[in-house]
């Protein structure tokens, strides 16, 4: 199963994240509702006052955590996402993402910011129960597909052999 595709799947259903920011080596979290896009960016609506808006002015490295799943009795496994990013304030947005953001979390937001990913981790012992730390990045898919562009002649076992390289 491909870790973006399941990441994209997963995002819509949870509605909270806890934001992490930290200035001066002293770190700061705090909840917020999300939305979050095809690009896996995730949205927020903040006062430009709260104290992690203030703090992304000054350190806009941010992490976030969402808890898709959480084990129960009756159904055992856990998913959760942990972003690695930049945060920043985007202004008047785009009328579609107000919409979208609307759509999801039933308010409007004000003070948008969004975090763009540089790392995300997929913790998910259901698709995955003898690996369930799963990585993805941006750069490495670009990477990737670059990569495969340039090598569409080559078969699949030169693929692999290059992967063991």
């Amino acid at each position: 199963m491909d870790v973006k595709t399941l990441l994209l799947e997963y995002l819509p259903k949870a509605r909270i994240m806890q934001l992490a920011t930290s200035v001066n080596g002293q770190p700061w979290a705090c909840n917020l509702h999300y939305y979050s896009d095809s690009e896996l960016n995730l949205y927020w609506g903040s006062s430009p006052q709260a104290r992690h808006s203030q703090e992304i002015t000054q350190n806009a490295k941010v992490a976030a955590v969402i808890m898709i799943h959480e084990d129960s009795p009756e159904e055992k496994y856990v998913i959760g996402v942990t972003y690695e990013g930049v945060a920043d304030y985007i202004g008047e947005p785009d009328p579609e993402l107000v919409s979208d953001f609307e759509a999801k979390l039933d308010r409007k937001p004000s003070g948008l910011y969004r975090i763009k990913p540089s790392k995300i981790v997929l913790f998910d012992n259901k698709d995955f129960p003898d690996s369930p730390r799963q990585e993805w990045s941006p750069d490495a898919e670009e990477n990737l597909t670059h990569w495969l562009s340039r090598h569409k002649s080559r078969t699949s076992q030169e693929f692999l052999g290059n992967l063991r390289l």
